[in-house]
């Protein structure tokens, strides 16, 4: 914040400088927050922040739909699950007009996902699911 901006705060409000830490501390998780969201491919500008819809590529979710409509947490506040589950919505929304492949990707991802978990028996089943007739060449 500028000296200026400060000045004309102090005038409005007395005690503005007492506040200035918290606001300074509140802005920083902001700029957090909005880098993680950038991250997942979120944008913003005057009429609000929205977010890349999983279910529907290449089509936006605003702020206020996310959680009701996707019952998912910020991305900022995603844990490993979230994010997981999100990638799985992903599959689900590139490939939903072919019910097959996609059930066949979700099944890949979710083996790998186990996988990374320490299953013993999911690299049989990934590779089963690699060979399988329903994987196209370019997936």
């Amino acid at each position: 914040m500028d000296a200026e901006f400060n000045l004309k705060m102090g005038t409005k409000c007395p005690n503005w400088y007492e506040l200035l830490p918290d606001v300074a501390r509140a802005m920083e998780v902001a700029n957090a927050a909005w880098a993680v969201r950038k991250d997942y491919g979120w944008e913003g500008d005057d009429g609000g922040e929205w977010g890349p819809n999983p279910l529907q590529p290449g089509e936006s979710i605003m702020e206020a739909d996310w959680e009701d409509e996707l019952a998912l947490p910020f991305p900022e506040d995603f844990n490993a699950a979230d994010a997981y589950v999100y990638e799985l919505m992903e599959i689900a929304g590139k490939y939903k007009d072919d019910p097959a492949l996609m059930v066949h990707m979700l099944a890949m991802r979710a083996a790998d996902y186990l996988g990374n978990l320490g299953e013993p028996s999911i690299g049989v089943i990934r590779g089963q699911l690699r060979r399988s007739s329903i994987i196209p060449n370019n997936a």
